[in-house]
């Protein structure tokens, strides 16, 4: 079953109007820059920046009502640019704080000498040496948190795997469990000791006894065969022969099947012992192959813009 998901992936475009309102307000504040207006550059920057005013996504786009920006590279620019303006009109301190503001959420931060006044980079350079060591600590800390960033994901990255592997596993084998007997561990040739899992105990249970009892079958069937003999007619030594013969077949038989009775005994007792109540075998089973992955390009068009992803069918 194709399961279909929108991948949350817009990589070309953002709401138009958003944007539009933002930059708006910028391109307001630099025309003022350009012109030299720096008072109300500066004036029309602060306003941008103010955390009290309103985003100005949400403030009709008239033109004249000051609004906050959100857009981040265009916050960069409208703080470079006030800092620039406060420069201009002399206000040092203010310049300065507005600078370090700036190096603190960008420490490697530069502005273009081909833009600014020299004066600007100047005061850039200033502000960088006497923060030097709060910002060579921010970004330590900052190099750190992206290293422990890196190491949770790559560590989720293997929890996902493992996860994935333990399903795959779960999915491909079946396991089934077989319920042992008592009645067949009591059985000898090694048939308990096989039941309970045990196939080398069993093997020698098996042989021996098998000899054991083979070799008793083979004694008794010689002792018939010498006690069928007609000893009547026999001389003297010949009686002598047959009964020595019947005497040592006797005695392997009697050796033999005592032995087999032992390791019978031994057998059953061995696999009552050892008895295990259930077996359990893993069987394999197929695995459905992962399925394609299905790209598509989507364009979404309304009345405030437009904007590009893609949908993943899977």
């Amino acid at each position: 079953m194709a399961l279909a998901a929108a991948t949350g992936l817009v990589f070309a475009f953002v709401s138009r109007a958003a944007r539009a309102d933002d930059l708006q307000q910028f391109e307001l504040g630099k025309t003022r820059f350009d012109a030299a207006e720096y008072d109300e550059a500066a004036s029309r920057f602060t306003a941008m920046l103010d955390p009290a005013q309103k985003p100005c996504e949400s403030v009709p786009t008239s033109g004249t009502a000051p609004c906050r920006l959100t857009d981040t590279d265009l916050i960069q620019r409208a703080r470079t640019l006030r800092a620039a303006s406060l420069v201009a009109l002399k206000r040092y301190d203010e310049a300065e704080a507005e600078i370090a503001t700036i190096l603190r959420q960008n420490p490697t931060y530069s502005p273009d000498p081909a833009v600014f006044p020299q004066e600007v980079v100047d005061r850039f350079t200033l502000v960088r040496g006497r923060l030097r060591q709060e910002l060579d600590v921010a970004e330590q800390k900052r190099a750190e948190e992206e290293r422990q960033r890196r190491i949770a994901e790559q560590k989720a990255k293997e929890e996902e795997k493992r996860w994935i592997e333990s399903l795959v596993k779960a999915a491909s084998e079946r396991q089934i469990v077989m319920q042992n007997s008592r009645i067949v561990a009591a059985m000898p040739f090694g048939i308990g000791q096989f039941q309970n899992g045990s196939k080398k105990l069993g093997w020698t249970f098996a042989i021996t006894q098998a000899f054991t009892g083979a070799t008793s079958i083979v004694a008794s069937q010689v002792f018939n065969y010498y006690a069928s003999f007609d000893q009547t007619i026999a001389t003297g030594a010949e009686r002598e022969e047959l009964v020595r013969r019947q005497q040592i077949t006797l005695i392997i038989n009697q050796v033999a099947f005592g032995l087999w009775a032992g390791l019978t005994v031994a057998g059953i007792v061995q696999a009552q012992i050892a008895y295990v109540p259930q077996k359990v075998t893993i069987e394999k089973r197929p695995v459905p192959p992962r399925p394609a992955v299905r790209v598509v390009p989507t364009v979404a068009v309304t009345p405030d813009g437009f904007g590009v992803g893609v949908i993943g069918a899977f």
